[in-house]
């Protein structure tokens, strides 16, 4: 009778990744602070040999389950990760998870993932945040769920998203402007072009052009903080003798714009409208009329996708978008705060 076939050994696997048993042994079962390298060449040995763990004298199923998910997030303490953080808390609590927050560093080497899967996490929400792709392929490697909420680019890899109607916003921001009577149209935005920024424009452009064919809208790039004089110079150039409506990328933006413009003797709404997009807590008391997106709720369904993914449940749709809603108030000529009816 044929010998049985020889049984792919931890020393196997070490050998083909180049590495001692020890760490091979250490890297498979999640433990230990290694390079990216490191753990990438002795989970790609052990697949390749189909090296089975729990199958060894010594090996067992790790406890992979803790009811944690992680929230990697790019910064704290802005209104928007704070409601990122409320929603997803809130909703994980109800579903019998806990949360860890888990801050992405600038370094591009960041190990997070490996992190992650030293906690043995349940599933990442990754918020604001754009995985490279070596990161996605070790949490991959672990086998973590991930979900992407608000992703700022395409990725190469198919994974489950949030997001917000971003293009009805800018649709519904644009028909907005041209009902109120505005002539002329200029969309405000950072130097970064970001996935949902360019939602944004899109649909106001498609809206000016459906509204009032034959007009035009104006690129005008600015910082999110502190706008530069030559595009305070723009938007004045492009209001002189005709009423401008603006769509500002963000709320900061829009604020800051309607500072700079007053402050230059252009008056809002009469000679300018302005129109933000996220109904910033911190500056609804400048009036601004904005898109508000459901940031907690977003959130919300971003954690109830990682359970279902980690239960192994059917998700039809890999990308989910929640509405938006335009919230008229005195930056575009409303006598007050109201919600402007689709």
């Amino acid at each position: 009778m044929d010998a049985a076939p020889r049984r792919t050994s931890l020393r196997d696997v070490a050998d083909a990744a180049g590495v001692s048993p020890g760490t091979a042994s250490r890297v498979l079962a999640r433990r230990g602070d290694y390079a990216p390298a490191t753990r990438r060449a002795v989970l790609d040995a052990a697949e390749r040999l189909g090296y089975d763990r729990t199958s060894t004298p010594r090996g067992r199923k790790p406890h992979t389950d803790p009811r944690l998910i992680e929230l990697v997030i790019g910064g704290v303490g802005n209104p928007w990760s704070n409601e990122v953080v409320t929603g997803a808390h809130e909703r994980a609590f109800e579903l019998g998870y806990d949360v860890v927050l888990t801050r992405e560093r600038d370094d591009p080497a960041d190990d997070w993932p490996a992190r992650i899967a030293e906690r043995r996490s349940s599933g990442v929400v990754l918020a604001l945040v754009t995985p490279t792709r070596r990161q996605l392929d070790l949490l991959a490697g672990f086998a973590v769920p991930a979900v992407l909420l608000d992703p700022q680019a395409e990725t190469d890899v198919a994974l489950a998203s949030v997001g917000a109607t971003n293009h009805q916003g800018g649709l519904d921001a644009g028909r907005h402007l041209v009902a109120q009577g505005y002539e002329g149209f200029a969309f405000a935005t950072g130097r970064l072009r970001y996935r949902f920024g360019r939602a944004r424009e899109r649909g106001f452009r498609e809206a000016v052009a459906l509204e009032l064919p034959g007009a035009t809208v104006d690129l005008v790039d600015a910082e999110w903080s502190g706008v530069s004089r030559a595009a305070v110079e723009r938007l004045l150039a492009l209001s002189d003798g005709r009423r401008l409506g603006i769509f500002a990328f963000n709320d900061d933006l829009a604020a800051i714009l309607a500072a700079a413009l007053r402050d230059a003797g252009r008056r809002i709404p009469e000679d300018v409208g302005i129109v933000g997009f996220d109904d910033n807590p911190r500056l609804r008391t400048a009036a601004l009329t904005t898109v508000r997106q459901p940031i907690a709720a977003m959130a919300a369904r971003a954690v109830e996708l990682v359970d279902a993914l980690r239960r192994g449940d059917p998700v039809p749709h890999r990308h989910v978008e929640l509405p938006t809603e335009l919230i008229v108030r005195r930056t575009t000529g409303a006598p007050g705060p109201r919600t402007l009816e689709r």
